[in-house]
């Protein structure tokens, strides 16, 4: 029996450790990793659909491998994308069983098995339940396992007689030391810029209740099954995996993509003592403003630490403490990022524009708090709604949606580009937006005064909006050219460069 998982634009943790796990079980298992670039959802760029894959063609691909179950871990983004390669799966190859996991298939589980492509659905943490439901389809036909009873098949649902057969969420990973080590092969056997940075994650899950985000809904989910959703790694197993990482890759940086990186001060004492003795490789990670204070800024900055991600969200503290749940108050946000500058670590800050409610002088706020505390850079994201998410109920009483958005959302519609504006209907005022706030962070202020001036006439403003989003990736691209703290963003220029170069082989060059 061959299981064939699917992957697309970057790496995935969900996919890597589940891989890793299978072959640790002894499956037979392949990893098809689809860098196209229509499956990244922060580009909209004009160049994307050129170095794009039709659904079709990956779903060719797919079964080039030769699988008998393939595997999806969707994001809401993503889904109707996923879906499209899934219904193609199924009519080249109807015997073919598609297994489905990730954040979309855990909020919405019934809306997914409305999808009669899709056989199974995993609920929770896949390592245990994913490995005994491959065990049962090895030694049962498909319609017995789906209709065994929950002691037997524990997190996995699907759909029996018309009806959904819910089993509940399968047991969790508590304990995520005997984890094996993230499977990357693949990835950097297809895109071998990959290899230049080590990615990967000392925690599962976060403990905050922001509206926007879907971790909230998921912490929810597994407090309802009585599991605790956010879980760290012991620092001895996270040393293992990068000893092993830093000897077989020889990585230039690592990357570590937490959500919360570090919130416990004893794991992130040892953490320094043990990375900056063993590893001793340049870092990024990123954390939230609450849960560090200068002094722990000072720790991350001697283990290595020099690129640093917070997220904001916005500059207005009622609008994070109501609208976003977010309590951390400007004064420690001004308190962390000149500390950090001190400490010459590269901030990057993360900032949500239209939020509901959102006015002119909430985003003039924005630029003036910005002109103060000077970030090396923000990351101006347009707000993206996703399914359950609190702040659509929200958005729906303060008429920033109206009930067939909302409801549309449930589909992973209503999503467009998260930088740039092309398929939102904003004001005038949004299309220049980003480059407001770079006059205000990153120009000098005369300067950046002078041009936001400017950018308040209508003719001016008009003549520039075309122009903004090229100039905005450009001097981002710039940035990192001149400050070799900020690996980040020269790793995604090769990685592009190099999935240019593999969809235009596959796409081109090979079959006509």
């Amino acid at each position: 029996m061959k299981i064939t998982l699917y992957d697309h634009a970057y790496e995935t943790f969900a996919i890597q450790f589940l891989s890793s796990t299978l072959l640790k079980h002894g499956f037979d298992v392949e990893v098809y990793f689809d860098c196209s670039m229509n499956m990244d959802m922060d580009q909209s760029l004009f160049y994307v659909p050129i170095f794009s894959s039709s659904e079709d063609r990956i779903a060719e691909a797919i079964l080039k491998t030769n699988p008998d179950i393939v595997g999806f871990s969707i994001l809401t983004a993503f889904y109707p994308k996923m879906s499209n390669i899934i219904r193609k799966l199924k009519e080249l190859k109807p015997a073919l069983v598609i297994v489905g996991g990730g954040p979309h298939c855990n909020l919405l589980p019934d809306k997914v098995l409305e999808n009669h492509d899709i056989d199974f659905i995993c609920i929770g943490d896949a390592d245990i339940s994913f490995p005994v439901l491959l065990y049962h389809l090895k030694r049962h036909p498909i319609d017995q396992v789906k209709a065994m009873l929950k002691d037997a098949l524990p997190g996995i649902s699907n759909m029996l007689k018309g009806s959904a057969m819910h089993r509940g969420m399968g047991q969790a990973m508590l304990d995520l030391d005997p984890v094996p080590f993230p499977y990357k092969e693949p990835y950097y056997r297809k895109n071998p810029s990959l290899k230049s940075i080590y990615t990967t994650t000392a925690s599962r899950g976060c403990f905050f209740t922001c509206t926007y985000c879907n971790s909230n809904n998921l912490r929810k989910l597994y407090q309802e099954s009585g599991y605790k959703y956010f879980r760290v790694s012991s620092v001895g197993r996270l040393m293992k995996e990068l000893e092993f990482a830093k000897k077989t890759y020889n990585p230039k940086h690592i990357m570590f993509l937490d959500n919360l990186f570090g919130p416990d001060k004893d794991w992130l004492r040892e953490f320094v003592s043990e990375y900056k003795q063993k590893i001793n490789i340049p870092f990024y990670c990123e954390t939230n403003p609450t849960v560090h204070t200068t002094q722990t800024l000072d720790m991350l900055a001697d283990a290595g630490c020099v690129l640093l991600q917070f997220g904001f969200q916005s500059t207005i503290e009622d609008v994070r403490r109501n609208t976003l749940h977010r309590y951390e108050t400007n004064d420690s946000i001004r308190s962390l990022v000149k500390h950090a500058h001190t400490r010459k670590i590269f901030v990057l800050v993360d900032h949500i524009a239209n939020l509901p409610g959102e006015t002119r002088e909430h985003l003039d706020e924005a630029i003036k708090f910005y002109k103060e505390i000077r970030p090396d850079w923000v990351n101006l994201a347009y707000l993206q709604y996703f399914p359950k998410s609190e702040i659509v109920d929200i958005a729906v009483k303060m008429g920033a949606l109206n009930e067939a958005q909302a409801a549309s959302i449930l589909n992973g519609e209503n999503l467009s580009a998260w930088r740039l504006l092309p398929k939102l209907q904003l004001s005038p005022y949004y299309r220049t937006l980003a480059l407001r706030l770079f006059c205000a962070f990153k120009l000098p202020r005369l300067l950046g005064d002078m041009i936001i001036r400017l950018l308040d006439v209508k003719l001016f403003s008009t003549i520039l909006s075309a122009a903004i989003p090229i100039f905005i990736y450009a001097s981002r691209i710039g940035c990192a050219y001149t400050d070799k703290r900020d690996f980040l963003i020269r790793h995604h220029v090769l990685r592009n460069f190099y999935v240019m170069k593999v969809v235009f082989k596959e796409k081109y060059l090979k079959n006509g």
